[in-house]
């Protein structure tokens, strides 16, 4: 093969510092993925729900099926950076898993971000008579109503953390750079809930715009924990605070349920708060802020290290 040919299909395949170029990252972690969730729920789920940890589960409303992906998803992420990259790349500091991103501080902060942006618009709504609570028959007490939440939404913020906003991440920052990797793994975290219930134009905007805000949050602070700490924060608040739909998913109302009472367009309706225009407003804010607190601090991202460099492509 004539060398200038050779030169072109290796600059095609890898950086100029011989890393593997973003969209073949994302291809590798896609097939990762598949592997891994084949493993998973192929064989070690069923092996978990033939023995007592699926009655256990059941009894402490644990979604097995939500636990599995998570684990898959951290396999693909393990498998990605260890099969896919040089010896030594560090897989978990540059995926917002390293030790740094376990802070208490931050992860913290960020989970009371995620629940001030969908509390204080309701509350907003609540006084100018956009919403109300009314009453509703509580299938089980208000703590276990509770835990049952948590125990779901948990793992679900976990999951799609580690899909979105992991290594793809890592790899679009290469690829795009910041702006570029915001806006990608927001729009594909947006698509990925047409399939809920009920989606509409402005539900899934609403979506893409938590997206960009969680995305902002996993950037700023380079902690994948901090970014699902937010994420769940956001569900949490809708789903055992308010007692309202999470993303057209409506989990049980121990007592009380929040109730929208002006346009969907404003208030999010029956997908729930976050697809409102007041909440978009609170995802905005915190967004802004996160912004602004970074470049006060001189504009470093501990988990990017070299991930934003764009140069290096």
């Amino acid at each position: 093969m004539p060398k200038g040919r050779s030169l072109t299909a290796s600059a095609l395949l890898q950086t100029p510092g011989g890393e593997p170029r973003a969209a073949w990252r994302l291809a590798a972690f896609g097939i990762a993925i598949a592997v891994a969730s084949l493993a998973v729920g192929g064989a070690l789920l069923p092996l978990a729900t033939a023995t007592p940890l699926a009655r256990l589960a059941r009894d402490v409303r644990l979604p097995l099926d939500q636990v599995s992906s998570v684990f898959a998803l951290v396999i693909a992420t393990w498998l990605t950076g260890r099969l896919v990259h040089r010896h030594g790349w560090p897989t978990w500091t540059e995926t917002g898993l390293g030790r740094a991103a376990w802070r208490p501080a931050p992860v913290g902060a960020a989970f009371a971000a995620g629940l001030g942006v969908v509390l204080v618009p309701a509350a907003v709504l609540l006084v100018t008579g956009g919403a109300r609570f009314e009453a509703a028959t509580a299938a089980d007490s208000p703590a276990f109503v509770t835990w049952s939440a948590a125990a779901l939404l948990v793992p679900a913020a976990l999951a799609e953390e580690l899909l979105f906003r992991g290594y793809a991440f890592s790899a679009c920052l290469q690829g795009v750079g910041r702006a570029g990797a915001v806006a990608m793994t927001s729009v594909a975290f947006g698509l990925a809930h047409l399939f809920n219930p009920g989606p509409t134009a402005v539900s899934i905007a609403g979506v893409m715009c938590a997206g960009a805000f969680l995305a902002v949050v996993r950037l700023t602070t380079g902690s994948l924990v901090a970014a699902s700490a937010a994420h769940f924060g956001v569900n949490f608040a809708q789903a055992a605070v308010l007692h309202a739909p999470v993303s057209g998913l409506a989990l049980q109302t121990p007592g009380y349920r929040y109730v929208p009472t002006g346009p969907a367009w404003l208030t999010g309706g029956s997908w729930g708060p976050e697809a409102g225009v007041v909440t978009v407003a609170g995802f905005a804010a915190a967004t802004f802020l996160y912004v602004q607190r970074w470049r006060r601090a001189g504009d470093r991202a501990p988990a990017a290290r070299g991930s934003t460099n764009r140069n290096s492509e």
